[in-house]
């Protein structure tokens, strides 16, 4: 990483941590070592106008037949100035060489730590082993030489050409890094307990004897609150002879910290970006795309606030929803919800939270919409969903959607583990299902004892079946005893209509985990009466699809097939306006398949069974804007659709036709997965690491690959 804009990125085709990198001198080239101790060789090549970063080699050190792993686990690297050949310390205490580019081991310039011992003295030798390379580090006027430091404090200088050692240095505590003076007349040893020790380094075969024996920086002292971690920096000493440093860079286990060393006090540098990179885990996101430049102006915070310039203090209001309405058998088995603060709070200028909705019970709030122009806020948790009027700071009305067998619903966080054998025999009970239906339509059950073996068979290969049930099984009705059917998936407003052809209003669309799609009118008073007449409310439509797949997508089509413009976008010249005279669609997704239809009717007009056709499920989807390459005059909107094999389609409005499909995320990436979000022009981020985005994008108009050049 450089400059903005310019990234040059590898992926390892293993899924496993890369522990070390080293670049190869003056070859624009690198080597990673990962923690299934195989080694990689990339290089930065020219391809099509832009270098790309491609590995070129790979490679695991292998020891005699019989050895233990620790003979050959690599716990140093180093690259050597001939470009030439890799030094790699092992756990062992042995140093093997391997050619470059090819990883040939030379088995004859192996450095053993029996060839070393050889030349230290013998009470050392009895007290300690050399145990594993902790650090090797090349004489920077000499090449020939190498130091070689153990992790229990010896440490040796040792000659290539003529495989011996000129000089041992008896160190006592545990070593941890080894740092070169430019002119290799000292070297320093970093240790265990926060020391180092400067050692010199004569041209007689003396044994030396340590300089000093000092704390980082020694007279000068200053705390940085950087969590737990473990700290790696070169110590540059103020003399003639080494460099004047203005920062110091120190990596930490969850973020990049620079202190500058030229202003009094030490102070941190500022990073470019709005947090530390691994502060915390990301567990929600959303994209919002066209922000006002006066928006952008105040890392943003999510609950239900306004923008202030100024720094307020003030009561936030509270209001509960009770979603099970006193409905008797319900009993929440789970943890009692937060309790308020009285009185004002303080808050500095951004935005501030005003009001406070609390979910009876207080469960997950599993989705949110917001219609900043009508100002409401729709929430659903597992038992239900509510609309609150946040400017009269009222509750519109909540509808509760649990079924009588829902009742894990009830017990808490804690009821997915609870329901485990629960879905494992409902998972077994679909299977058999399919099995015996497909027996019918063949003609025949069969006899007793072909039932038998059949369900013996059954019992030994059911578990393998339901790993391959994602990309085998046809859509099948679900049971309405399910559990969690009740829980709310996705929330929409729309205008649109609802009761009849000739009128449209606003309205709420609330779809489940069991399949069910709920529409309700809303009657929002118009702005000069909007403080006092209430938004009221009213069910107008219930659907429940067939197969009862959970509900992930709902979206209204107006005149021209175009989905419905977000809130306030066309009021600011953002968005066209809808068409409102020609009929509107209603397309709900399911994960396992895409339906429209006619509004107001509701009636089934065409579908798309992507399970059945396809063998995948939907996880997200959204819908995307793609505009040509070549002119601004055309656009298009189409559905991405996001499946639970990490592949993403994109499928055309409004008749449902598959156009391309693409490979992103790798199907056991299920993080990856259910973090994924779309942006409205085609792009889209997912979670590589608990606290990184990927960047993609299915657009030809946006590119996100960065175009970069290496001389």
């Amino acid at each position: 990483y450089g400059a903005p804009g310019v990234e040059f990125m590898g992926l390892h085709e293993e899924n496993n941590t890369v522990m070390q990198i080293h670049f190869i001198p003056d070859q624009c080239q690198l080597v990673t070592l990962l923690d299934d101790n195989s080694l990689h060789l990339w290089s930065l090549k020219q391809h099509s106008g832009a270098s790309e970063l491609r590995e070129e080699h790979r490679f695991t050190l292998k020891g005699p037949p019989g050895s233990p792993p620790s003979a050959t686990q690599i716990t140093a690297v180093l690259p050597h100035s001939s470009r030439e050949v890799l030094y790699l310390g092992t756990e062992s205490g042995n140093i093997f060489v391997v050619e470059l580019p090819a990883f040939t081991v030379l088995e004859d310039r192996t450095i053993t730590s029996e060839a070393v011992l050889q030349r230290v003295p013998e009470d050392y030798c009895n007290r300690r082993s050399c145990e594993l390379v902790e650090a090797l580090r090349e004489h920077p006027k000499n090449p020939d030489q190498i130091l070689i430091g153990y992790s229990r404090g010896l440490i040796v200088l040792w000659d290539l050409q003529n495989n011996k050692v000129t000089h041992h240095f008896l160190g006592s505590q545990q070593l941890e890094n080894l740092y070169w003076q430019r002119d290799g007349s000292k070297f320093i040893s970093c240790h265990y307990d926060g020391s180092y020790t400067q050692w010199p380094v004569s041209s007689d075969n003396r044994q030396p004897e340590p300089l000093e024996n000092l704390v980082p920086y020694g007279q000068k002292l200053v705390s940085v609150n950087l969590g737990w971690s473990f700290l790696s920096a070169s110590m540059n000493l103020v003399s003639a002879e080494f460099d004047d440093p203005s920062a110091m860079v120190v990596l930490a286990e969850e973020e990049l910290v620079v202190i500058d060393l030229k202003t009094a006090g030490w102070p941190a540098v500022h990073p470019p970006y709005l947090a530390s990179l691994h502060c915390s885990a990301i567990t929600c996101s959303h994209h919002v795309s066209n922000i006002p430049l006066k928006l952008l102006s105040s890392s943003f915070q999510v609950l239900v606030m306004e923008l202030n310039d100024e720094d307020a203090e003030h009561v936030v209001d509270h209001a509960e929803a009770d979603l099970l309405q006193d409905q008797e058998g319900y009993r929440w088995k789970g943890h009692e919800k937060l309790k308020t603060r009285d009185g004002a709070v303080r808050f500095e200028a951004g935005f501030q939270p005003f009001v406070l909705v609390q979910c009876q019970p207080p469960a997950v709030v599993t989705s949110l919409a917001l219609h900043s122009e009508w100002k409401l806020v729709a929430f659903g948790t597992s038992h239900g969903f509510g609309l609150f009027d946040h400017q009269q700071k009222r509750l519109v009305f909540v509808k509760c959607t649990l079924h009588p067998s829902d009742q894990l619903a009830l017990e808490g966080p804690l009821s997915r583990v609870k329901s485990l054998k629960k879905s494992l025999r409902q998972s077994f009970r679909r299977i058999r299902r399919s099995r015996v239906s497909t027996r019918k339509r063949r003609g025949g059950s069969g006899n007793a004892s072909e039932v038998q073996e059949a369900n013996a068979k059954f019992d030994q290969d059911a578990l393998q079946e339901m790993e391959l049930a994602p990309v085998q099984r046809k859509i099948e009705a679900r049971s309405a005893e399910d559990s969690f059917t009740g829980f709310v998936r996705t929330l929409y407003f729309a205008d649109t209509f609802l009761r009849d052809s000739s009128r449209h209003c606003p309205s709420l669309w609330a779809g489940t985990n069991g399949g069910t799609v709920y529409a309700f009118c809303l009657r929002v008073p118009p702005a000069e009466r909007r403080m006092d007449e209430p938004v009221r409310a009213e069910q107008a439509k219930e659907i429940q699809l067939m197969h009862r797949a959970p509900v992930v997508g709902i979206l209204v089509l107006d005149g021209r097939s175009t989905p419905l413009p977000e809130p306030l976008e066309v009021a600011h010249d953002l968005s066209k306006s809808p068409d409102m005279q020609g009929s509107h669609q209603l397309l709900v997704v399911s994960e396992e398949q895409f339906k429209v239809f006619t509004l107001p009717k509701v009636s089934s007009k065409l579908k798309l069974k992507l399970t059945a056709l396809e063998g995948c499920r939907v996880r997200k989807v959204t819908v995307a804007n793609f505009g040509s390459c070549k002119t601004d005059d055309y656009s298009e909107n189409d559905l991405a659709v996001l499946t639970n094999l990490g592949d993403i389609q994109i499928i055309s409005l409004p008749f449902l036709k598959l156009q391309i499909r693409y490979p992103c995320i790798r199907k056991e990436d299920v993080s990856g997965i259910a973090s994924c979000v779309f942006t409205k022009y085609g792009q889209g981020f997912y979670l590589i690491s608990p606290s990184e985005f990927e960047r993609f994008s299915l657009s030809t108009k946006w590119l996100v690959e960065p175009r970069c050049i290496v001389d």
